[in-house]
């Protein structure tokens, strides 16, 4: 059978589809247009806006029944409005709202609508912190992560970017939307402990000209910890950087030991005490000491404190070197090393000491640089420090060293004066002073006040005061002797006050000092040229005396001859045979002895010696006598009547037989030659070395003839 509807049939069934069709759309008394799942509206809305738009028939009426949460919106006619300002992060999303379209003689109508609210840029982005605390190791790798700092932003959408502050650049970001904090520089604790920096953020990128963008900023501190790599450090030390490491550079502790003397507590050094620290300031690590090497047993260290005391004395003088090892208590492989040189010095039962207990001077503020100090306004003498030790029986210890402590306004000399420094305003400067023995470092202080007064000269004008050798040191005394000599100018000159400073000119005068070195060169040649003429006068006066002594021991002669001043002696035969009987024809005859013996008569009358008319020539004859002392004529006479008889004789050779006593010559002599015999006395020596020594010399006088006349001699 055939169910299919036929023609009419159909066209019945559409027509009933269509008219129910018609019905339920008749049904629906509103609608929105479109019908969209979801309704958007911004986020900050103003009360009021628009939401949608309800379509209805006329008559129709329309209102809200439910809402999730309630008061957000309302019913204004057919148009749907907010009844409030909408957050996007303040609600859930999306609301949902019940409305109700309802007509006289129409079924109600119900539309459920969902109304979601759209974010917009409208809030920064937040850090959770306003400061950050961060810490990375000193010499930690470039590149090595420190920390990671994030902010949110309550806009669902926004993408956060950062940017980081850092000074010196020690560290970046990783990226600018990757807050990750990186190393980019050295890191060294001496020299960088901390660093503060600001981390910034925004929700729009950083090269974006977007109208609205919202920022944010904290504070981080990074510190930087301090690791261990340095060794101890002795102190003091000078602090040296070597390319990237850092040293400390200490030359070590002196010291002084007396000899044959325990030290009653620990020895004190200079710089001292010993002590060393930790390399690595931040970590700070205890020390240990010890000694590495010899005199152990001596010395002794204290392992915690670096204090060295005696164990014994020191029985040898000499320099004793200690070498000392500082270490790390927690980690020995970090030390270092340094010396303490001791000198051994002999004992000392006082120290020196100051003459007086405080000293007090007086300077013009005007005076100048290296200007003296004086004892008081009125006086013209230079204030003189001065010290004295006991050790010593004079009180006067050669090795004292005067200082100023911790003054730079006045100066001190080696002698204990003070010198001004440099220019002082009127007031009454206070300084300690010291001295100390350079043998074995003990010292003493006292207290020095200086007055500087305003512009008044500390010296009268007209007068020079001059220093001589201010330290004069007798070796034998042992003593010490000051002088200071006082010498007044002209009207009108400057005053000048010269200490010995070891050469230094303290203050100037009127002259220059290549003035003075001038006049001094002067004075020196002027006193030259008086001492060579002195020389030349005393060599006359001594040739002068060496003729009076000759022409006495003629006189001596010739008495001896002539039996004294009364003429010949009795019994005394005077003959000239060795010579009468010489085959030489040209021997001297008794003519020639004549004419000798007045000669000599003629050489010997007081009034004729010296300034006489007639020149005296250069003697060439030698007289020889054993008699050293120079003999009186009359008691020589006497002691020759005593003795045997003497034969004088004129010979040509010489006759040392006893009792004889003979006039020589050498080579026969003109007897026409008119010659001048001066006679010296004969030592005794050898005649030989006596006739040579005539031969030199007859020839280095010009006016003796050297071939006719060599000399005289007398023999006993």
């Amino acid at each position: 059978m055939d169910l299919r509807p036929k023609g009419s049939a159909a066209v019945f069934v559409l027509l009933v589809l269509f008219t129910l069709s018609k019905f339920s759309e008749a049904q629906k008394l509103c609608s929105v247009a479109g019908n969209p799942p979801v309704i958007f509206i911004l986020e900050n809305n103003k009360i009021g806006d628009l939401i949608t738009t309800l379509t209805a028939e006329d008559g129709v009426t329309a209102r809200i029944t439910s809402q999730d949460p309630e008061g957000l919106f309302a019913i204004s006619g057919l148009d749907l409005i907010a009844a409030t300002v909408l957050d996007f992060e303040t609600f859930e999303q999306p609301h949902v709202v019940n409305i109700e379209c309802t007509k006289d003689g129409s079924a109600p109508t119900t539309l459920n609508l969902k109304i979601a609210v759209e974010d917009i840029n409208d809030n920064p982005p937040v850090f959770e912190h306003t400061q950050y605390t961060l810490n990375v190791d000193e010499l930690s790798k470039v590149g090595t992560s420190v920390g990671r700092i994030t902010a949110t932003d309550p806009d669902k959408d926004d993408r956060l970017y950062y940017k980081l502050d850092s000074p010196e650049r020690k560290f970046d970001l990783e990226a600018n939307f990757n807050p990750n904090i990186l190393v980019k520089d050295r890191l060294d604790y001496d020299k960088v402990k901390e660093v503060t920096m600001t981390l910034y953020v925004q929700d729009t990128p950083t090269e974006s000209t977007a109208g609205v963008s919202h920022t944010a900023s904290t504070t981080i501190v990074v510190s930087i910890i301090d690791i261990d790599n340095r060794p101890p450090w002795f102190q003091p030390c000078t602090e040296t950087e070597l390319d990237t490491s850092t040293i400390c550079l200490m030359s070590g502790y002196n010291g002084n030991v007396k000899l044959n003397v325990q030290a009653p507590g620990p020895l004190s050094l200079e710089p001292g005490p010993l002590m060393a620290i930790d390399g690595d300031k931040g970590k700070n690590d205890p020390i240990g000491y010890t000694f590495l090497g010899g005199e152990g047993d001596i010395f002794q260290i204290d392992s915690n404190t670096g204090s060295i005391t005696m164990q014994k004395p020191v029985e040898e003088a000499g320099t004793i070197v200690l070498t000392v090892m500082a270490y790390q208590k927690e980690n020995a492989d970090q030390f270092a090393t340094t010396t303490v040189i001791l000198k051994v010095v002999e004992s000392s039962n006082f120290p020196p000491t100051f003459v007086k207990s405080s000293y007090e001077g007086f300077i013009s503020e005007d005076a100048g640089v290296d200007s003296l100090v004086l004892e008081s306004k009125t006086s013209n003498r230079p204030l003189r420090i001065q010290a004295t030790d006991e050790d010593f029986s004079s009180g006067y210890n050669p090795h004292l060293r005067f200082e100023i402590v911790g003054g730079t306004d006045f100066s001190i000399t080696p002698e204990g004066f003070i010198l001004m420094a440099k220019a002082v305003s009127p007031s009454t400067v206070n300084l300690e002073m010291r001295v100390v023995d350079t043998t074995n470092d003990e010292s003493s202080t006292t207290s020095l006040a200086v007055e500087v007064t305003p512009g008044v000269p500390t010296t009268t004008p007209g007068t020079t005061i001059m220093t001589s050798s201010i330290i004069t040191t007798d070796r034998t005394a042992n003593t010490q002797l000051t002088d200071i000599t006082t010498a007044t100018s002209h009207p009108g000159s400057t005053t000048t006050t010269r200490p010995s400073t070891g050469g230094q000119q303290v203050k100037t005068g009127e002259f220059s000092s290549g003035e003075m070195a001038a006049v001094g060169a002067s004075l020196a040649v002027v006193i030259v040229i008086c001492l060579v003429c002195i020389g030349v006068m005393v060599h006359r006066i001594k040739g002068h005396n060496a003729d009076w002594k000759k022409l006495s021991e003629a006189s001596v002669f010739q008495s001896t001859l002539g039996g004294g001043s009364g003429g010949p002696k009795e019994g005394v035969q005077y003959s000239n045979d060795g010579f009468q009987h010489n085959d030489d024809s040209g021997s001297v005859n008794s003519k020639l002895a004549a004419d000798l013996e007045n000669k000599l008569e003629y050489g010997l009358k007081p009034h004729q010696r010296r300034g006489s008319a007639q020149k005296t020539t250069t003697p060439s004859a030698i007289l020889q006598t054993t008699s050293s002392p120079e003999p009186d004529s009359s008691s020589l006479a006497e002691t020759i009547d005593s003795e045997k008889e003497v034969k004088p004789i004129l010979t040509k050779e010489r006759r040392n037989e006893e009792g004889y006593k003979a006039v020589w010559f050498k080579q026969d002599i003109d007897p026409s030659t008119k010659e001048e015999v001066v006679i010296i006395p004969n030592t005794g020596e050898a005649d030989g070395d006596r006739e040579d020594d005539e031969d030199s010399e007859g020839e280095n006088r010009p006016d003796v003839d050297s071939d006719d006349e060599e000399g005289v001699s007398s023999d006993m």
